[in-house]
């Protein structure tokens, strides 16, 4: 069994999008513009 956890993206920082230094913003290519990444762990039953 695998358990999911989210936490914020470190690339945008939780907003899903990225400032580009010329102007203007883009979707975040680490969360896909999300705002959160998901960690899998294994779950281990007793």
């Amino acid at each position: 069994m695998k358990h999911t956890e989210q936490t914020a993206c470190p690339y945008c920082e939780g907003h899903g999008y990225v400032q580009l230094l010329l102007g203007g913003s883009e979707t975040c290519y680490g969360c896909l513009g999300t705002g959160a990444v998901q960690k899998e762990q294994a779950v281990s039953k007793n």
